[in-house]
């Protein structure tokens, strides 16, 4: 007796929103909250205590429906220079400073913030 799967589009977006999926988000986004932390320039203490987690819903672009809602675990920094160390600036003297890509280097799989393959 075959048994027949049947696909549920509100059922996967219920499931895509709810309050397990939404808490296993934000414990990502803590790990990779706190991993940027680490990563940030030692001598601003500001900027590394300025990434927090917020819990929040977004918007997804997709193949099959156009777009879907989902929970996302979002990591911020609202340090007042927080834009500029991430994607660098000009310096008073008129030279370029180079962005630390402090989130930029951590986004991505586990196996990339690790910094290796495993």
């Amino acid at each position: 007796m075959a048994v027949k799967f049947v696909v549920s589009s509100a059922a996967i977006e219920a499931l895509l929103q709810s309050a397990s999926i939404s808490e296993a988000m934000v414990s990502e986004a803590e790990s990779l909250r706190a991993a940027a932390a680490a990563a940030a320039p030692k001598r601003d203490r500001v900027l590394t205590d300025a990434y927090r987690v917020e819990a929040v819903t977004a918007t997804v672009k997709t193949r099959r429906n156009g777009s879907s809602r989902r929970a996302v675990g979002r990591v911020v920094n609202d340090a007042p220079h927080a834009v500029p160390v991430e994607f660098g600036h000009f310096a008073r003297d008129g030279r370029r400073v180079p962005g630390r890509h402090t989130l930029g280097k951590l986004a991505g799989s586990k196996r990339a913030r690790r910094g290796g393959r495993s």
